[in-house]
């Protein structure tokens, strides 16, 4: 039998020798998913207004995974602080070299904000790199605890438009705290450091 899934509503009746195991822990979905796979038994995705609920495994299944994931949870956190403090230490370098004048409160700043666990803000995503996070990261911090961007915006300025008010004073301060990088893949063609430094 190969192994299949099938979306189902909360309403619909439980399958007999089943549990449900509710979203939220990546570790205990991935494994009840992936042993109900390899054990070819049917796994039953709860879903309701398109939304997943989590899904419904076999029960032997549900209580190994139960089980796996409490005996392993120590060493889980220990690897996870050790991927987050590995993270932190090469964002951390990647702010000096590319801001090497950037003052010690003001990196801490950024690190703390900008690279904070489940914050979902830009130095978390796996999808860009660290180069590129870096500079989005201090240049949000930037915007937002330098400029008057979010007074801009409290005032009913348009997101854009308060952006491009604030652009002169983010590219001063990044030139500043020692970039030299060109950020007109960030600012476009309106960058103003070129007005700014003749």
């Amino acid at each position: 039998m190969s192994p299949r899934e099938i979306t189902v509503s909360p309403t619909a009746p439980m399958p007999r020798g089943y549990a449900f195991l509710p979203k939220g822990v990546a570790y205990k979905t991935l494994h009840c998913r992936r042993q109900t796979q390899e054990a070819g038994k049917t796994l039953y995705v709860v879903q309701a207004n398109k939304k997943v609920l989590g899904i419904r495994v076999p029960k032997s299944i549900f209580f190994r995974v139960q089980a796996t994931a409490k005996q392993s949870l120590p060493s889980r956190r220990l690897a996870t602080e050790k991927r987050d403090d590995a993270l932190v230490r090469t964002a951390a370098t990647e702010i000096d070299k590319q801001f090497p004048k950037i003052p010690k409160t003001e990196r801490e700043l950024v690190l703390g904000h900008g690279f904070k666990k489940y914050s979902g803000r830009v130095g978390r995503t796996g999808q860009i790199p660290m180069p590129r996070k870096v500079v989005l990261a201090v240049i949000a911090h930037i915007r937002h605890k330098h400029t008057k961007y979010d007074e801009f915006l409290n005032n009913g300025t348009e997101r854009d438009d308060a952006r491009r008010a604030v652009q002169g004073k983010i590219e001063k301060m990044l030139r500043d705290w020692g970039a030299t990088a060109d950020f007109s893949w960030y600012f476009g063609s309106t960058s103003t450091s070129d007005m700014e430094m003749s």
